[in-house]
C-alpha cells in the first residue's frame, strides 16, 4: 500500500500517534518527501523538488532526521512587531532526532501529508554502513516527548550538545558536513545531516553547491511572500493565529515574513527589520552554499557520484512492514 493511501490511518493530532504498518525503506536508504511550507517556497524558487530527507534504519525500524516544529509566537503585545519567537527560529526544535515508525508517520502525515515520497539506497552494503554507524556508534541523549512524557526521543549530539534545526544552513552550511565540523547555532537541516552521516560512516565528504545571486534573490522573495501569505490566511505556522485581527494597526504578516527571511539569509532571527534580508537580496555578490535534498539524491544539476545514494533511482515508499507502532516526533 502506498504512503498516500494510508494518510488517514494515524491516530493523533500531529505530534504523537500510531501507524498500523512501517515503511519499506532499507537500512541506510535516504527517504525523501515533497511537502508544503516555507522550505518548499525556497527550494521551488531555485528549481529543486525534494523538500525533506531522512535516514532509514530499516523496514519498520527507526529513523534519523533533522526537522523543525512550528515556532511559537511572541507574547502580547510584542507579537505585533516581532510575531515569532526568535529563539525558536534560530534553534529549531527538535532538530536532529531518532524516532520510531509511529513518530515518523506522525511527522509526515499527522497534520496533512506530503505530495510525494520515495527512497534511494544505492549500494546496499555501503548504505547499511551509514545507517549502522549513526545508529550504533554515534553519541546521543534521550529526551521526553513534550506531548507524551511516556515517550522518548533520542537526540544525537555534536560538539557535546544537541543539534538544532538551523534555517541559516540554507544560506551557508559552514562545516556541518565535515568531521570535525561546526555550524552556527550548532545547527543542521535534513540534508546537511545526511551529508554529515555519509561522512561519519567513512563514505566521503558530500560537497556543497553554490547557488547564484539570482537564485538566492528569488528564494528570498519567495520565502518572504510565502510566510506573509500563510500569516494572512492563518495557515501553516500561523494556524488559528488570526494575527491580523489581534494587531489591526500593524503589518504583522510583513513583520513575520521579514523575521523568517532575516533568519535564513543572515541568521538575524530576532529582528523583523526587513533591511537585513533585503541587503543580502540586493547585494550582487551574495550567494548561498549548501547541500539540498536534491543534491543528496543526485538530481537536477547535482552529480550522482557525490553520495552513495545518488546512482540509485527513486523507489516508491510503501507502508507495508508488519506491526502497530506508537510514537512521537516532538
Amino acid at each position: 500500500m502506498s504512503a498516500l493511501a494510508l494518510a488517514g490511518t494515524a491516530h493523533a493530532s500531529g505530534e504523537c500517534g500510531s501507524t498500523s504498518a512501517g515503511w519499506n525503506a532499507p537500512n541506510g536508504a535516504v527517504v525523501f518527501d515533497r511537502s508544503f511550507g516555507p522550505i518548499r517556497d525556497v527550494l521551488d524558487a531555485i528549481g529543486e523538488y525534494r523538500t525533506h530527507s531522512m535516514l532509514s534504519h530499516g523496514p519498520g525500524s527507526t529513523v534519523s532526521h533533522a526537522t523543525m516544529a512550528n515556532p511559537t509566537q511572541e507574547p502580547w503585545p510584542g507579537v505585533c512587531t516581532k510575531p515569532i519567537s526568535g529563539f525558536d527560529l534560530r534553534y529549531g526544535y527538535p532538530g536532529l532526532e531518532q524516532i520510531n515508525q509511529g513518530g515518523i508517520y506522525m511527522s509526515l502525515y499527522g497534520k496533512g501529508g506530503p505530495e510525494w515520497t520515495g527512497w534511494q539506497q544505492g549500494d546496499p552494503a555501503q548504505a547499511a554502513l551509514i545507517g549502522d554507524s549513526i545508529w550504533y556508534n554515534h553519541s546521543y541523549v534521550s529526551d521526553k516527548s513534550r506531548f507524551d512524557t511516556g515517550q522518548y526521543l533520542d537526540r544525537p549530539v555534536r560538539n557535546g550538545a544537541r543539534v538544532n534545526y538551523s534555517l541559516f544552513q540554507y544560506r551557508h552550511l559552514e562545516t556541518a558536513n565535515q568531521i570535525p565540523g561546526n555550524a552556527s547555532n550548532n545547527g543542521m537541516v535534513c540534508s546537511t545531516f545526511m551529508a554529515y552521516a555519509h561522512n561519519y560512516a567513512g563514505r566521503g565528504v558530500v560537497t556543497p553547491h553554490t547557488y547564484s545571486h539570482a537564485q538566492i534573490a528569488n528564494a528570498s522573495n519567495s520565502l518572504y511572500t510565502g510566510i506573509y501569505n500563510e500569516c494572512k490566511s492563518s495557515l501553516g505556522w500561523f494556524v488559528d493565529a488570526a494575527l491580523t485581527v489581534a494587531c489591526p494597526t500593524y503589518n504583522v504578516c510583513g513583520n513575520a515574513g521579514n523575521q523568517v527571511a532575516n533568519c535564513m539569509s543572515a541568521n538575524m532571527c530576532d529582528s523583523s527589520d526587513g533591511r537585513y534580508w533585503k541587503s543580502v537580496r540586493d547585494d550582487p555578490n551574495a550567494t548561498a552554499t549548501s547541500i539540498s535534498p536534491d543534491r543528496i539524491g543526485g538530481w537536477g544539476v547535482h552529480p550522482i557520484s557525490n553520495t552513495v545514494w545518488g546512482p540509485d533511482y527513486t523507489h516508491q515508499l510503501q507502508w507495508n512492514s508488519g506491526g502497530n507502532v506508537y510514537g512521537c516526533w516532538q
